[in-house]
């Protein structure tokens, strides 16, 4: 039995409803301006840390352009390497660039 499984039989007695995430969410298309960003809330590909574990500050924060913003509860997943498994749930706000793909808070609807 797989974690979720185990999760699943704990928590939702009467079974869960599936759903593709296409229909729960979208990518994140809004941008904000480079000077919005700092290495705390800028999110390159580079700074998302593998299996899942997080993300540190950014050593690199770009100086000109517009990036894609993202929400706290938004999930960011590194598009460079999937197997690395590069993937951080937004606890705050930010921007982040093409590299990184940001899932809009597909989240809000399970809390």
């Amino acid at each position: 039995m797989s974690k979720l499984d185990e999760l699943i039989e704990k928590y939702c007695s009467n079974g869960v409803e599936y759903k593709e995430l296409k229909d729960i969410s979208t990518y994140a298309k809004n941008r904000v301006d480079v000077k919005a960003v700092d290495e705390n809330t800028y999110v390159g590909v580079d700074n998302l840390l593998p299996n899942k574990q997080g993300k540190v500050s950014s050593s690199y924060v770009p100086k000109e352009g517009s990036l894609i913003s993202f929400n706290k509860n938004d999930i960011l997943i590194g598009n460079i390497r999937p197997y690395l498994k590069k993937i951080w749930l937004a606890e705050y706000g930010g921007a982040t660039n093409g590299d990184v793909l940001t899932i809009d808070e597909p989240i809000r609807l399970f809390i």
